[in-house]
């Protein structure tokens, strides 16, 4: 049985899970077995291309369900590297189901994949990613600009 994941703290204004973010995606992701999912419904403000929605919007929801992987052991992460392969063509306003698991944990690193999915199952979006253990009570604090 799913569960549902709760939200990471302090990220209510995120683009890509925050709820409290009028433009943003609003998932809500559930833990099931050894992988997390969201449905994803895009809005007429994510569209690219006309009835289509725009690669980045479809990428940072791969982000999102990939990131949510490695929240859900309870580990706050930063995507270090992202690589995002567009198989179809995804119309606006199109339910998808975004799926995303951890495939290797390093000391500080972790390794995951996920995948968006069309209604009939075909793979609308597929990616890898690998994200960082953020160090203790770095987590939600703006970087000055000497450390970026």
């Amino acid at each position: 049985m799913a569960e549902e994941l709760p939200p990471i703290p302090d990220c209510d204004q995120c683009f890509g899970c925050g709820p409290a973010n009028p433009f943003g995606l609003h998932p809500r992701f559930r833990v099931e077995g050894t992988t997390v999912t969201a449905e994803f419904y895009a809005r007429p403000e994510h569209q690219g291309f006309p009835g289509l929605v725009q690669g980045g919007v479809l990428a940072a929801m791969l982000d999102e369900v990939m990131a949510h992987a490695v929240w859900a052991e309870g580990v706050f992460t930063v995507t270090g590297r992202l690589e995002v392969f567009f198989r179809h063509p995804t119309p606006i306003q199109t339910p998808l189901r975004a799926i995303g698991e951890v495939v290797a944990r390093r000391p500080r690193v972790y390794e995951t994949r996920g995948r968006l999915l069309l209604p009939d199952g075909r793979v609308a979006v597929e990616g890898t990613g690998t994200f960082v253990v953020v160090p203790e009570g770095r987590f939600g604090r703006a970087l000055e600009a000497s450390q970026v």
